[in-house]
């Protein structure tokens, strides 16, 4: 099950980066919580939800990317350690900045995203949560 949940992150930040529909990979009642380091720190319910949130990162920033660094078998989780990189959609000025994404899995669904700043932080959360 763990490769099969890779293979499902994998799948939804590469639909992410080609501007794709996500619904099919995430859970219809997936919690998306960034944090104060993030982008629109809150925590984003459901489809329609996490579709707001992605359209106000595009609303701010072009061409805008997630680069993970790796993927990270956690058991029912995937942490993927990546960079969020775009432009700044009224400067121009490139953004990039690190996040750690806790991706928490469920019969073939992303039902919960939480955005950390580090990476132990995120291993530190699936301990708790086992």
């Amino acid at each position: 099950m763990s490769q099969e949940n890779i293979e499902i992150v994998r799948r939804l930040i590469d639909a992410f980066n080609r501007g794709e529909p996500t619904h099919d990979l995430l859970d219809p009642q997936i919690v998306w919580t960034t944090t104060g380091t993030f982008v629109d720190a809150k925590t984003h319910q459901g489809h329609e939800g996490v579709g707001q949130y992605l359209e106000a990162l595009a609303d701010d920033f072009e061409n805008v990317r997630f680069e993970p660094e790796e993927l990270i078998d956690a058991g029912e989780h995937v942490i993927v350690p990546a960079r969020l990189t775009g432009r700044g959609r009224l400067s121009g000025a490139p953004v990039g900045l690190t996040v750690i994404l806790l991706c928490s899995l469920r019969a073939g669904k992303v039902v919960r995203i939480h955005n950390y700043a580090e990476k132990a932080q995120a291993l530190d959360a699936v301990v708790l949560r086992e």
